[in-house]
């Protein structure tokens, strides 16, 4: 079994916040079902985690985190929207891609802590990882419950919040008077 004593990334926080961030500023109308297909889509990519515990090889910041995954991601999201009679299931594709990428862009601008440091990006293209030069995203602990609800990962998502959720605020708002 592996444990990560330290991961570098947003928590899911700052993730969801920023695929509602992408709904707001792209719907047309109020679409409960695309606001939590946003959200889901811009969480997505830490679907790796699952398969660190199914094979005990860490694969975060692998191919999950990549630009060819997210391509893959909103293509089935084409598909699933068009097969359920979804009226622009192109739109909605996109829109799910743009959330999907905000995960990587949050992912870029945070604090790593560990080898390699980055995300494979490029995948399958090239196995380079990328990472911003600048952070913005503090680490986060894990391991045990107490390094999961320390102080340190309270302060973390607080940063998150701050930094985001702004943003987001202020999308909605605006959009908010046109729709």
């Amino acid at each position: 079994m592996v444990v990560l004593k330290f991961v570098f990334m947003p928590t899911p926080v700052a993730h969801t916040l920023a695929g509602a961030g992408i709904y707001f500023a792209f719907r047309r109308r109020e679409d409960l079902w695309l606001f939590f297909a946003a959200v889901f889509a811009a969480c997505f990519a830490d679907l790796d985690f699952g398969l660190n515990f199914l094979t005990g090889k860490n694969y975060h910041h692998y191919f999950t985190h990549s630009l060819a995954f997210a391509t893959l991601f909103s293509m089935g999201a084409f598909l699933a929207a068009r097969a359920s009679g979804r009226a622009s299931p192109g739109r909605d594709a996109l829109i799910l891609f743009a959330a999907y990428l905000t995960h990587m862009g949050l992912d870029a601008f945070s604090k790593d802590t560990s080898e390699p440091y980055g995300m494979e990006l490029w995948w399958p293209f090239s196995k380079e990882f990328a990472i911003a030069p600048v952070t913005l995203f503090s680490d986060i602990y894990r391991g045990t419950l107490a390094k999961l609800l320390s102080l340190h990962n309270w302060l973390a998502v607080a940063r998150e919040v701050v930094l985001v959720g702004p943003i987001v605020a202020a999308i909605w708002w605006w959009r908010g008077r046109r729709v």
